[in-house]
């Protein structure tokens, strides 16, 4: 009679031990979701070059009709515009100016500068983007 007490409690043991396993694995919650992956920044088509459309070469010697070049200009500056508007980000002028390079002697002079396709004004204590008269920032060229 002793050995069917071990034998009654040993099914008991073996019957429990599923159950206290079930409350472990439960005790620790669900498996932590993946994070939600970054959204991708918006596209930006002055990333290169403030003049993307590189409308000098629908200039007229290249091509016969000579309105193309300043109707390029336009299309290029309201791509722009609205390419800035839609991310959130300031928005370029339409007009393009020509400046000295940054570091140039005329550019020491003047006081102004073309910086990655961006007008700059030299301050006491560093550079100010110049803001162009029809609004927007000023995009320029290097001379």
């Amino acid at each position: 009679m002793v050995v069917r007490p071990l034998l009654l409690s040993g099914w008991l043991l073996a019957a429990a031990l599923p159950a206290a396993a079930q409350q472990i694995r439960s005790a620790t919650g669900p498996a932590p979701r993946p994070l939600p992956a970054a959204p991708r920044p918006a596209h930006n088509s002055m990333a290169k070059s403030t003049t993307p459309f590189n409308c000098d070469q629908y200039a007229w010697p290249n091509h016969p009709h000579p309105g193309m070049k300043s109707y390029c200009a336009s299309v290029e500056a309201g791509t722009l515009q609205n390419e800035a508007r839609q991310a959130g980000r300031p928005g370029p002028s339409a007009e393009v100016g020509v400046l000295p390079a940054l570091g140039s002697a005329e550019a020491k002079r003047t006081g102004t500068a073309c910086i990655g396709g961006q007008a700059f004004r030299r301050l006491a204590n560093g550079w100010e983007q110049i803001a162009a008269p029809a609004g927007g920032w000023l995009r320029c060229r290097e001379r």
